[in-house]
């Protein structure tokens, strides 16, 4: 096999292994997730709307719950505290009209079951504080849970499985000589 031909073969597989790499990890991302997001009500503080979810004096909220908060472009909503403590694994920002962003909190752990959790924040200066209480079932995650954390290993896994299927078809095809005209 000369130089171009191998490079050629190279490039296919490469192109292959990315194709397939995100293909998969995209499908699993976009329509998968390892959190719950619950319903959520609309409270008025200073004449503005504020959307909160798990609303206020909500029960039975999942275990694997997020925390929302959607307000002003300009509330700075960086103090969010939970009381239990729970640490906070990352921030989701989305603009959600036209001066106004929705936050989304992600607990890094699940929450304790039959727990009543406060959760504070600052907006337009305005201390806002509101409860809910989790749902008395244990955690149970479901296939959404381990597809969205495993995403990554998934689309590794699958990308490196339809490289090896493309390149032992090329090496049979060059061994038993069934190549195009």
């Amino acid at each position: 096999m000369n130089l171009s031909k191998k490079l050629h073969v190279a490039l296919l597989l490469a192109v292959v292994f990315s194709a397939s790499f995100f293909t998969v990890f995209l499908a699993i991302f976009i329509s998968q997730s390892a959190y719950s997001t619950p319903s959520s009500k609309i409270s008025v503080l200073k004449g503005l709307d504020v959307v909160l979810s798990p609303p206020p004096n909500a029960t039975n909220v999942p275990l694997d719950t997020t925390i929302v908060v959607d307000a002003l472009s300009s509330a700075s909503l960086d103090d969010l505290r939970l009381t239990p403590e729970v640490p906070i694994d990352r921030v989701d920002i989305v603009v959600s009209g036209t001066l106004s962003y929705e936050r989304t909190f992600y607990p890094a752990q699940p929450l304790k079951p039959a727990t009543a959790y406060n959760v504070s924040v600052t907006i337009v200066d305005v201390p806002v504080s509101w409860s809910f209480t989790t749902t008395s079932e244990p955690f149970n995650p479901g296939t959404s849970f381990y597809l969205a954390n495993n995403v990554l290993w998934i689309a590794l896994s699958a990308a490196a499985s339809a490289t090896v299927i493309v390149g032992v078809a090329i090496w049979l095809k060059k061994k038993f000589g069934l190549n195009e005209p």
